[in-house]
């Protein structure tokens, strides 16, 4: 069983379903080797549902990484939690990743998105969780 938890973030799992090669891809490949074990949230997963079908992949790619646990789900963090983090991201919308990430016990919050969590601002607030791209990581 691996010991190493990653968080991932909807740009993380979106990418590496829409593309066979890239860091996101990788990181997916180490889950189902069980290198590392990757953990998310349903609200994270509602994300990349509503994306699906902007970037052209099927409904099934997701249904297998939940159904085969390469992605595991843990509980949404309460809105109490949310509401904590919404006042520190510079986009509210995206607290419940940090709320979700902080929970985890995860020790990286893997992300693509450069302007509203792989931020120097972010990085603080989940110390000493790393908050890294998957190229980075």
């Amino acid at each position: 069983m691996p010991s190493l938890k990653i968080f991932l973030d909807a740009s993380v799992v979106l990418s590496g379903l829409a593309s066979f090669t890239g860091g996101s891809r990788k990181i997916l490949e180490a889950a189902k080797d069980n290198k590392i074990k990757l953990l998310t949230t349903p609200l994270i997963i509602q994300e990349v549902i509503n994306h699906l079908q902007k970037l052209d992949i099927e409904t099934s790619q997701l249904e297998t990484l939940l159904s085969r646990k390469t992605i595991q789900l843990m509980a949404n963090p309460s809105k109490e939690i949310i509401e904590k983090f919404s006042k520190t991201v510079p986009d509210p919308n995206d607290a419940h990743v940090l709320a979700g990430a902080s929970l985890s016990g995860a020790i990286a919050l893997i992300s693509l998105d450069k302007k509203h969590l792989l931020t120097l601002k972010v990085r603080k607030i989940l110390k000493p969780m790393l908050v890294k791209s998957p190229k980075e990581f």
